[in-house]
């Protein structure tokens, strides 16, 4: 229903884009008076950036996917310096076959639903060494895009995981030595940049699920307290994934080896084939349970069931019944205990880290060899030595676990509580960072208008008068020069601008205008009348004029090409001011001429 919801709001949501940008289109279209088909291009050069921006993406994802695959070989390169000559030939075939089947995956139909490598969900398995889990994998025949499997199993990697590929799910297989380490510093910072590359690459769905293997014959046989030191080892491997990842992931704990309980392989020889390939064990639909809780309630299902099963099979089979087939539901109870000691290390809840979540308990058995054991026979005495299973590869309810019940789970997973506040904080702060941005832009905003609106209302009360030239010298130019001080000052309010002004340059619009102003007046009243009069002069030079009157002409003339030349070069006032200053006295020597009309 989620889902369906889901999908409807996404229709909505892409039908409302598409809505609003027709309607943009014809907003834009409409006021600027364009013709109609150009609301056509527009539209069609909206949808070619849309394509262009789904290329570009297919190849930023295309290249993160081989980023991905690079830094896995890197690691893999780093590790193969330390190995003897015929380990590193065999390591190195291991990561030839991994890049290959990195590039079948790739090529595979999975392509059409997005990148293969990140279509199909990831599930990790740990579990101590010899507890069954490759043998597991392996049993569970699941299909596979290779011919053989064996061959693209996994890369030597970090060394701490092997991949697996299937057209179901992607499974890493982790070293049993990780699981209960040896050495608890061992490979710890090889480890941690594994799961990095894995939160890095995968960030919407770094892992999908996580499944926890432990061997029957270890439950029947080892003590509690081993069991629960073996189950706190395994919380602390979840909780370094949690922590490195972010996410909270289903966790199914998987007890192998169940041939090694007295009378399961007789009561499965009575299954259908059929019935072998289901899983075998319950899933916890109640995450307001504890661990334990739903393991009594699991153990107490699974073993009603097989006593029910037994009571059938007792009815229709045809052929003798094996002793072993009447005790295999109360052997199988055996196994509790063993498991509750486990169990209870590797969930129980505590105030400082986040509990994982037990989404199911299975049984399973990949290879049918070895001792079986039984509590019951054992107390009477009546196991022989030679009473050993024929060695049989029949993997027994594993097929439908793998192929069915994980990628049924596959959306589970979810962010941890830390992940969440740390989501939920730095949502917060990016929310007060764009309030506070916003906030000092208007705030700026204000301040180059408030700035634009008192320069102006300076120069309108400075000019609220256009100024009037009466045609006297004297008095005119007392105005211009009052004139060009005003406007001075206003190109000096306009310079100490040390702010952005958001596009309010009114109050420079004003002073162009200004200067335009004053140039035309300067012009008209004082250097178009005293050009005349140069020019004037110039014409009545003879022979007869003394030489100071035209050397004093030539310097007017010399000085005013210098500052003009000057002016054009890009000089300032001050620069100008310093220059020699022509002789406009020049003009005036003569008592029968003026210098304005």
């Amino acid at each position: 229903m989620k889902q369906l919801l889901g999908k409807i709001a996404k229709i909505i949501l892409v039908l409302g884009i598409i809505f609003l940008v027709f309607l943009l289109v014809f907003l834009l279209v409409t006021s600027m008076n364009w013709p109609w088909w150009t609301g056509g291009f527009i539209l069609l050069g909206i949808v070619s950036l849309f394509f262009l921006f789904l290329f570009l993406r297919k190849i930023w994802l295309r290249r993160k996917e081989q980023m991905f695959v690079d830094q896995i070989i890197a690691q893999d390169n780093a590790r193969l310096k330390g190995l003897d000559e015929k380990e590193r030939e065999h390591s190195k075939a291991l990561q030839r076959q991994w890049k290959e089947a990195i590039e079948t995956l790739r090529r595979s139909h999975l392509r059409k639903y997005g990148n293969p490598l990140y279509v199909l969900p990831w599930y990790m398995v740990i579990g101590e060494s010899g507890s069954g889990k490759t043998t597991a994998i392996k049993a569970a025949k699941l299909s596979s895009p290779f011919a053989t499997m064996a061959q693209t199993s996994g890369i030597s990697g970090t060394k701490n995981c092997d991949w697996w590929f299937f057209e179901q799910a992607i499974i890493l297989d982790t070293a049993g030595r990780y699981a209960i380490p040896v050495d608890e510093g061992r490979d710890k910072e090889e480890w941690k940049k594994f799961l990095n590359l894995l939160r890095k690459y995968r960030k919407k769905e770094p892992l999908n699920g996580l499944i926890v293997t432990i061997s029957a014959d270890k439950l029947l046989q080892a003590d509690p307290t081993t069991l629960e030191e073996d189950g706190k080892s395994i919380r602390r491997r979840v909780d370094e994934l949690m922590l490195a990842l972010g996410t909270k992931f289903p966790v199914y704990i998987l007890v192998t080896k169940c041939d090694l309980i007295q009378g399961m392989t007789q009561f499965c020889e009575h299954l259908p084939e059929s019935a072998l390939s289901q899983a075998m064990g319950l899933v916890n639909r109640d995450f307001s349970k504890d661990a334990i809780s739903f393991l009594g309630q699991a153990m107490d299902t699974i073993a009603e069931n097989l006593r029910d099963m037994r009571l059938l099979l007792l009815e229709k089979s045809e052929r003798p019944i094996d002793p072993g087939l009447l005790l295999f539901p109360e052997e199988f109870e055996n196994v509790q205990g063993g498991l509750k000691a486990f169990v209870q290390g590797a969930f129980q809840e505590n105030p400082y880290q986040e509990t994982p979540l037990l989404r199911g308990l299975y049984f399973s058995s990949g290879k049918q060899e070895g001792t079986p054991y039984s509590h019951f026979l054992n107390a009477l005495g009546l196991i022989e030595e030679k009473q050993v299973l024929p060695g049989t590869n029949k993997g027994l309810f594993l097929h439908d676990l793998f192929a069915k019940v994980l990628p049924r789970d596959r959306g589970l997973f979810a962010p941890t509580q830390r992940a969440i506040e740390w989501s939920r904080l730095t949502r917060n702060l990016g929310l007060v960072a764009w309030v506070t941005f916003v906030i000092a832009i208007c705030g700026l905003l204000s301040f180059s208008f408030v700035k634009n609106l008192n320069i102006i209302r300076q120069a309108s009360q400075e000019f609220s008068k256009s100024p009037v030239l009466k045609g006297e010298v004297v008095s005119d130019v007392v105005t211009l020069d009052r004139f060009r001080e005003a406007i001075l000052a206003m190109e000096a309010q306009n310079k100490d601008w040390w702010l952005p002004r958001f596009g309010l340059t009114e109050s420079q619009s004003v002073e162009r205008e200004l200067k335009k102003k004053f140039s035309a007046r300067f012009k008209k009243a004082f250097l178009d009348p005293l050009d005349k009069m140069l020019v004037e002069r110039l014409a009545d030079f003879s022979a007869q004029t003394p030489p100071d009157v035209m050397g004093m002409h030539m310097a007017l003339l010399v000085r005013r090409v210098n500052l003009l030349k000057a002016r054009m070069k890009g000089q300032g006032i001050e620069a100008l001011m310093a220059m020699p200053e022509p002789p406009y006295e020049a003009l005036i020597q003569s008592p029968d001429k003026k210098i304005l009309p």
